[in-house]
């Protein structure tokens, strides 16, 4: 019998007709105003063909951009073609497109009604939605193409003189006198370096005119302190003493930043992340300014960036203890990390105790880390600051979403209040209600943490939460909102800061751009009176704020992106271990969700320098063979 000849089954549409259909959905989603609140009268029950009508005037295809961005994203698209279905590129995908339109809502809005006002609303949003998802989507596929695919730019090995010095003959102080150079017309002419305004603070602790308390890490003040006092005994300077702290300081990062370098090339890292890594730290002008600014922050993020990369080190040279000098080092990693931040004690057992469970032959030294964090956190808590009468940190500090979610519901809801809610939440701030409601601000909750009890008892805490959960059952969308306000930022890579301007993460001194700073306590200046070469420095960072692709590397929503991304893909790959050294800057996300300040870029710090070591990683670990698996391979091929 003859067969049938079969006929295969023809798709409606070519997998490059999607493709332009998806690049002409995304384009048309985020070009111009297209996620807006659409108010114009006819979101009401009204014929289909209006709705049609109003959907389409609130999107904005006007424009030559779009054009452009039309033709990049169908190359794009095309190029792809969903190459790889996997459910991690998907998940991710579809989680960033949902977080980027609540943040749409909430930076212009300050609520979600951009989304959820009304039905049509929705619909719009879920529109928008999708095209954010194909984006992201396509883009995250088109990463891993190029990753896959055009090996010829990931080569390892060094070419040219320059390469040759840096990475093959001294991968240590190549890096290292790279550093020093290029940090040079920072330590120069913004000699003796900057001040942030917690270290302001701290100085005047230590000086005696402000109260001590454990608001900020005791022993660091002890150390900025004591380096002003030193200048002051040795040079009678109080401008010496803060280049005595800051030049040490921007030594000790610029030691890190060249260790790590020299352990990307033992790992055999491609010379184009190399590359990024040492550029990103010296070029990018946030690090230099940061290392040479006395602040609490900086040494918490070298730190940390100490620690992974011993572990990097230590766990890809496969030693089962480590030699003497990673052990010091991961020591001084620990010490610093818990000694510059009162919360850097979590991140550091969080991150050891992680060590333990994914590489259980490391226990002794995890075991070690451990032990030195909790002595150093007895001794300074329970030692330290007792014997010298030190007050702990404000508990209101610790409850930043809670009171953003009642000062929230003050406003929106004050008049359903019972008289016995009114008392309990009367009893815990100490101006009326009304003016909690008045100074709630969505992003910063400072001002209502500032009218709370500094140190409320046990009993008004549980009184206060037992009214704060029955008003979460009266209003959950309240709560919501106001946690999601807070919060969003962090999510949402396009999140402008309306707060703070551009001082806010460059050089200054104190609050003010002041070339000399005087309040009665502190006589520091600028040792060069001329400020224009300081201007041409500090306005780079404004000009790589208005540049195209790199102004993203100031956003904090995007390395949360970058973060998680990074994430999705040892997951996508199996390769559940290697995600060790992703685990400090997840848990420091988890406590910046928690932090006074929406997107507030000093804080995520320690997440964005670890990024020119944890993105090679990814990639190194996805393409490394475990040493049992190929033992087991070898004997294999061997029987």
């Amino acid at each position: 019998m003859k067969r049938k000849p079969q006929h295969k089954e023809h798709p409606i549409l070519s997998k490059g007709t999607a493709a332009c259909i998806k690049a002409f959905i995304a384009v048309w989603a985020f070009s111009g105003d297209s996620l807006s609140l659409m108010l114009s009268g006819y979101s009401t029950d009204v014929p289909v063909i209006k709705y049609i009508y109003t959907l389409l005037c609130s999107l904005d295809g006007w424009g030559i951009q779009t054009i452009f961005a039309l033709a990049g994203l169908c190359t794009i698209f095309y190029l792809v073609r969903d190459r790889q279905r996997s459910p991690w590129v998907s998940g991710i995908s579809a989680f960033f497109a949902i977080s980027t339109v609540i943040g749409i809502s909430y930076a212009k809005t300050d609520s979600w009604d951009c989304i959820f006002l009304f039905k049509l609303q929705f619909a719009l949003a879920v529109f928008v939605t999708l095209g954010y998802y194909f984006t992201y989507k396509n883009c995250i596929l088109l990463a891993g193409y190029l990753l896959e695919r055009k090996k010829s730019w990931l080569r390892s090995t060094p070419l040219g003189k320059a390469e040759l010095f840096l990475f093959r003959d001294h991968t240590f102080a190549g890096p290292l006198l790279l550093i020093w150079i290029l940090g040079l017309p920072w330590l120069i002419f913004y000699f003796p370096g900057t001040l942030q305004w917690d270290a302001h603070a701290q100085l005047w602790i230590f000086l005696g005119a402000a109260e001590n308390t454990g608001a900020h890490p005791v022993i660091a003040t002890q150390i900025m302190g004591g380096c002003v006092w030193l200048g002051r005994q040795l040079f009678h300077s109080d401008t010496i003493g803060l280049f005595l702290y800051n030049i040490t300081q921007f030594s000790v990062q610029s030691l890190t930043f060249a260790y790590a370098c020299h352990c990307l090339r033992k790992m055999n890292c491609p010379i184009v992340f190399s590359w990024g890594a040492l550029l990103y730290w010296t070029v990018f002008p946030y690090f230099p300014i940061w290392g040479y600014t006395m602040v609490k922050d900086t040494p918490f993020y070298v730190f940390i960036l100490l620690i992974v990369v011993v572990w990097m080190d230590i766990i890809y040279g496969q030693n089962p203890h480590g030699n003497w000098r990673q052990i010091c080092l991961l020591f001084c990693g620990v010490s610093g990390t818990v000694l510059f931040r009162n919360d850097g004690r979590y991140v550091v057992l969080v991150t050891l105790l992680g060590t333990v469970l994914l590489y259980r032959q490391y226990w002794l030294e995890c075991l070690a880390g451990i032990a030195c964090c909790l002595l150093l956190t007895f001794m300074i808590d329970g030692i330290y600051m007792p014997s010298h009468q030190i007050e702990k940190g404000n508990t209101a500090d610790m409850l930043s979403i809670p009171l953003q979610q009642t000062a929230r519901y003050l406003r929106e809801h004050y008049e359903e209040l019972t008289e016995e809610e009114a008392k309990v939440l009367q009893e815990g701030f100490t101006v009326s209600l009304d003016q909690v409601a008045a100074a709630y601000n969505p992003i910063c909750s400072d001002p209502v943490k500032e009218n709370f009890q500094k140190h409320p008892n046990t009993a008004y805490l549980k009184a206060y939460f037992r009214v704060w959960l029955q008003q979460l059952v009266k209003h959950p969308d309240t709560y919501i909102q106001a946690f999601l306000n807070h919060t969003y930022g962090y999510f949402y890579p396009d999140m402008h800061d309306h707060q703070y301007d551009t001082l806010h993460y460059t050089a200054f001194f104190h609050i003010g751009n002041s070339d000399k700073w005087h309040d009665g306590h502190l006589d520091m200046e600028f040792a060069v009176e001329d400020d224009t070469v300081r201007e041409i420095l500090r306005h780079s960072l404004y000009l790589v704020e208005k540049m195209p692709l790199f102004s993203m590397l100031l956003s904090a929503g995007m390395h949360t992106y970058l973060l998680l991304g990074e994430c999705a893909y040892l997951l996508s790959k199996k390769k559940r271990r290697e995600m060790l050294f992703l685990i400090p800057g997840l848990f420091i996300l988890l406590l910046r969700i928690a932090s006074p300040v929406n997107a507030y870029v000093r804080y995520i710090m320690p997440i964005m320098v670890m990024l020119p070591v944890t993105a090679p990683w990814c990639y190194i670990a996805s393409h490394r063979t475990d040493v049992k698996q190929q033992a087991g391979k070898e004997e294999t091929l061997a029987a």
